[in-house]
């Protein structure tokens, strides 16, 4: 087995709870301040209207479908602003390390990493459509009806935003589709939910295994989806473990934007009536599928952590001779 990676908010001396309310503190003030008003100044550039003129229009954006750029990246700078500005602020403030030697160092080859990453992630997406179709027709109990018809309404309207953001309607939309949809979360998602809050986790738990699924449950919550929460936890769980193995925060970044890359792509091709594979669609791929990318997912996984060992032992003797 490999070892798990060394904490790099270890360092900080902190308390980690206080570590936590402050995450939360700015990851909020994050997406609710810098990433509105970014948000407000792109909104206000691109669409050409007023500020009351823009509120009309956020109000039902579906119903303006010429601004669906606009929307779009308004969409990626609310992110930015809550996922990347918010935890890089964090950690400059709290931590004031080498940020690039805390979380991008590389102990392994890259591009092997790389591509049985790949490997891992494409399987995963495979055997993940099972928990999103169980997910997706769970039966709760008559006591939670309330619940359920909330969840269900929920879950249409923001199915009607992804709608409306995914139609692709030009090459161009759709590359700029990849940086929203793909890009920013990839980059931002992970630094705070992997690299920041599964970090100080670890320092409050004293367990890796507890602090990676307590971030993934938490990875999963934040999407208020709740009909498609059990495979985002899963998700989750998986880019977890690949950052607590190999302690270098590009793997879960390239493993999350390829999961919504190869999704945005499946969708585009789907659009251009090159496939017949729908990938809103909530049903399980074919057993047949299944089963081969489980195999594919655990033989490829067995030959990651292997490799991850060879490579350790190969530092340790290099240290060693030093």
């Amino acid at each position: 087995m490999s070892s798990p990676s060394p904490n790099p908010l270890d360092k900080s001396g902190k308390n980690p709870w206080i570590q936590l309310l402050a995450l939360t503190a700015i990851t909020i003030g994050g997406v609710f301040f810098f990433g509105q008003l970014l948000a407000l100044g792109v909104g206000l550039l691109m669409s050409g209207k007023d500020l009351t003129g823009l509120i009309s229009i956020l109000v039902d954006p579906t119903a303006y479908p010429e601004q669906r750029l606009m929307f779009l990246l308004m969409q990626g700078m609310t992110s930015a602003g809550g996922f990347i500005i918010a935890p890089v602020l964090f950690y400059f403030t709290t931590v004031k390390g080498n940020f690039l030697h805390d979380f991008f160092s590389s102990k392994t080859g890259l591009l092997p990493t790389l591509t049985m990453t790949f490997a891992i992630v494409f399987s995963f997406m495979v055997i993940n459509t099972v928990f999103i179709e169980w997910n997706a027709n769970i039966q709760l109990p008559e006591a939670l009806s309330g619940f359920e018809r909330w969840a269900k309404d929920l879950e249409e309207s923001m199915a009607a935003i992804t709608e409306y953001l995914t139609t692709f309607d030009s090459p161009g939309y759709f590359i700029m589709a990849v940086i929203v949809v793909a890009m920013i979360p990839a980059i931002g998602e992970e630094l705070l939910f992997r690299g920041l809050l599964q970090n100080i986790l670890r320092r409050i738990a004293k367990n890796d295994h507890a602090a990676v699924w307590l971030a993934a449950f938490l990875f999963g919550a934040i999407h208020f989806q709740f009909y498609g929460m059990a495979p985002r936890i899963l998700l989750g769980a998986l880019f977890g473990y690949l950052y607590l193995w190999t302690g270098n925060l590009l793997i879960p970044v390239f493993a999350h934007f390829i999961n919504n890359g190869v999704s945005l792509a499946a969708l585009y091709i789907h659009q251009q009536g090159m496939t017949e594979i729908d990938v809103e669609s909530t049903d399980a791929l074919p057993l047949g599928y299944v089963l081969f990318f489980s195999v594919l997912f655990i033989t490829t996984l067995f030959y990651f952590k292997k490799y991850l060992n060879e490579e350790g032992r190969r530092n340790e003797r290099l240290v060693d001779r030093i």
